[in-house]
């Protein structure tokens, strides 16, 4: 497991220790030194900074939009976005990230530079600037991040989304080379994803390559031949400590525990958005054995329908055409969940229900005061609780919030050669493939998960209503459900279902499979939205407003203009 350790203690001792020994004689001074561009002494620094700050933007609001995009949770589930959505998410990542890490590679680009380091930041630049195209499409790349340069540029021009995406499988050679090159090896430091282990920091360029060719690929008359050049390197993630993923610290103060952890267990009111229903209902149903991992119930009070203000904090009580409802008092989430599969109906099972407290997708119907009923995040990723028999309100800061965002993992690599299969007809077993990624996600969601909580039980699992979560019987359901398809695309809409399951913490990879291949196609619609769905995130009123060059940028609507890579 990447380690993502007391991020914001470490970064500000460092620094300290880095300003108070370079302070020996004030009036040592050389006035040929650029400050703007550090030596290759405080590049450790840049790099831990440029990590930590990406972990905050990453796996925070975007990330919770893009899995209410797909149904997942509630945030901006009707997909009305407005311009000023994204002025933080735009602005950090140019000028915390891609500025840290564009002082990286100026100190170590030359003779006499860290080819370690400068491969590092590229890799990590090339994983930024790609992920800001998936979302925007076209961006300032060239001209960007020029404006205290000799001639400096203030206004960068937007440049086309295809041609920076070539430069960026560019870089991510480039990158390969330089975490691959023995010329003056040096000791990195500052490395909190990977502690400085070049080998690894090689498999994730070699899988963020394949995850660009991926994207790629219905513009690419060359992705096959591309796609299968980088499968036989060899050089894939493949296992957990190779995962390309943000660990959180568990520290306090300063706050640098999960985004999820401190919506959900740091006050006295649960602040985290709904759990959508459709989400925790089929999990459920299909007997899943991540759902105690993945959620934790608070409440096991049946809210009283004869008393208008309980029945008013019920879900969907001011929406008629809701599909869910409340979960203790719906037939169809009775019939499903019990009546089906032969377990009875009692009053354990309504506690149990009562827990199941979310929201049907995009109720436009006003939010009650219901923090205190709602479902909530678990042990995996936010670090917080596994969900035992009895549900209860967390005290404040008692789990540890040392949660993760998984970014790019070994199981994310096993779904983009599924896909490659199915849709390119690349070489492999598919059906192999997706059983191994079931398999080895439910691992890793058990094995973090108890490593977390001493409370949390491996598969199998019986719940407190009767029902047994166990793993070979939730594979090969699926598997079922996958030799049952009857053609590849169909059989690819299963793969993207399971994908939809296991996307619970990341919310990129679903929300680009879903452009590429328009699966899964059995997510719950809006119950009111009043736009389509977002093909792309809208460009940032703050750079629209501020930066003349940015015209082109004004005519997008980002729920019909797509980027270059989804003609569908």
């Amino acid at each position: 497991m990447n380690k993502f350790k007391n991020t914001v203690r470490f970064f500000a001792a460092t620094l300290m220790i880095f300003v108070l020994s370079g302070c020996g004689d004030m009036f040592d001074l050389d006035i040929n030194k650029d400050p703007n561009n550090p030596s290759q002494a405080g590049s450790d620094l840049l790099l831990a900074q440029s990590q930590y700050s990406l972990a905050s933007i990453i796996g925070g609001g975007v990330n919770d939009d893009l899995m209410g995009f797909m149904g997942i949770i509630g945030s901006s589930d009707n997909w009305n976005l407005g311009q000023t959505s994204y002025n933080g998410t735009w602005r950090s990542l140019y000028a915390d990230v891609l500025k840290d890490l564009e002082g990286i590679i100026k100190a170590n680009t030359g003779d006499t530079g860290s080819p370690q380091y400068l491969g590092i930041a590229q890799l990590l630049k090339a994983y930024v600037v790609s992920t800001m195209v998936d979302l925007f499409g076209d961006i300032p790349y060239t001209e960007a991040l020029n404006g205290d340069s000799e001639t400096p540029i203030v206004n960068p021009n937007f440049e086309d989304d295809a041609a920076i995406y070539a430069k960026m499988l560019s870089l991510v050679d480039e990158g390969i080379k330089g975490v691959t090159n023995a010329r003056r090896p040096v000791a990195i430091s500052g490395d909190l994803i990977y502690g400085g282990n070049t080998s690894r920091w090689e498999k994730f360029g070699l899988s963020l390559k394949l995850k660009l060719l991926m994207n790629t690929r219905l513009v690419n008359t060359n992705a096959k031949s591309q796609i299968e050049a980088v499968i036989a390197s060899g050089k894939l993630i493949s296992s957990t400590a190779e995962d390309f993923t943000f660990q959180y610290s568990k520290t306090v103060t300063p706050d640098n525990r999960h985004p999820w952890y401190q919506a959900s267990y740091t006050a006295g009111t649960n602040g985290f958005t709904y759990i959508l229903h459709q989400f925790m209902l089929e999990s459920l149903e299909d007997a899943d054995p991540r759902w105690p991992y993945y959620f934790r119930r608070i409440q096991g009070t049946v809210l009283d329908q004869t008393d208008p203000s309980q029945r008013n904090t019920s879900p969907c009580s001011q929406t008629p055409s809701c599909t869910y409802g409340y979960f203790p008092i719906s037939n169809l989430v009775i019939k499903r969940l019990y009546e089906n599969k032969n377990l009875k109906y009692d009053d354990k099972a309504k506690t149990f229900l009562a827990g199941l407290f979310g929201r049907d997708r995009a109720d436009p119907a006003g939010v009650p005061l219901d923090g205190d009923f709602r479902l909530i995040p678990g042990v995996y990723p936010a670090g917080g609780y596994y969900d035992i028999a009895t549900p209860a309100i967390p005290a404040a800061n008692r789990a540890t919030g040392g949660g993760i965002f998984p970014a790019l993992t070994s199981v994310n690599v096993l779904y983009h050669q599924i896909e490659a299969i199915l849709a390119l007809g690349v070489a492999g077993d598919a059906k192999a493939l997706f059983k191994k990624a079931i398999e080895d996600h439910i691992g890793k969601v058990v094995t973090f998960g108890r490593a977390t909580d001493v409370n949390a039980v491996a598969p199998p699992i019986t719940m407190v209503d009767g029902r047994v979560l166990d793993t070979k019987a939730y594979v090969d359901l699926w598997l079922s459900r996958y030799d049952n398809a009857a053609n590849n695309n169909a059989k690819l809409n299963v793969v993207g279902k399971q994908l939809w399951f296991t996307s619970w913490g990341n919310g990129y990879e679903l929300y680009n499979f879903f452009r590429r291949t328009g699966f899964p196609n059995t997510i719950q619609d809006p119950i009111l939205a009043p736009r389509k769905f977002p093909v792309r995130l809208p460009y940032p009123q703050e750079e629209l407003t501020l930066n003349p060059n940015a015209k082109s940028a004004k005519d997008v609507v980002y729920d019909r203009d797509r980027i270059f890579w989804d003609p569908n």
